[in-house]
């Protein structure tokens, strides 16, 4: 196995989406649609990286960040967004620790690609979560 993903999105397709495309590349992931169930799941179980949308219902992404990074501050957390890319926004997650950012609207094999650079750079820096 790659990488166990905890996928946070309160789509279900999106989060289907990325929970079969994960399983595609030799991962296990965890899903969820919200950001209290993902914090949840957090302290129950230990994943290498966090799948996390923006705007989510009740606790946003920003607020689910924060929270990971008061427990878990080496954690890489990629934030997904259909939004298209806020800077105002980005410069808040990255103050974070966000490791990156992936488009819903993205080509699939570049949501991979993209992906699976994030989380190794976010490693080859120390972060990992064991």
């Amino acid at each position: 196995m790659l990488y166990k993903i905890l996928v946070v999105d309160d789509e279900a397709p999106v989060r289907e989406l990325f929970v079969d495309l994960f399983k595609k590349e030799d991962c296990q992931s965890v899903a969820c649609a919200t950001g209290e169930q993902a914090l949840e799941i957090l302290k129950k179980e230990t994943f290498d990286v966090v799948l996390l949308d923006i705007k989510l219902p009740g606790m946003s992404g920003l607020e689910v960040l924060k929270n990971i990074r008061e427990t878990n501050r080496n954690l890489p957390v990629v934030m997904i967004t259909g939004f298209g890319f806020d800077e105002e926004l980005i410069a808040k997650t990255k103050q974070f620790g966000c490791s990156g950012y992936i488009g819903k609207n993205m080509p699939i094999s570049q949501i991979i690609v993209t992906f699976k650079q994030f989380v190794k750079t976010a490693k080859e820096k120390g972060c990992s979560n064991g």
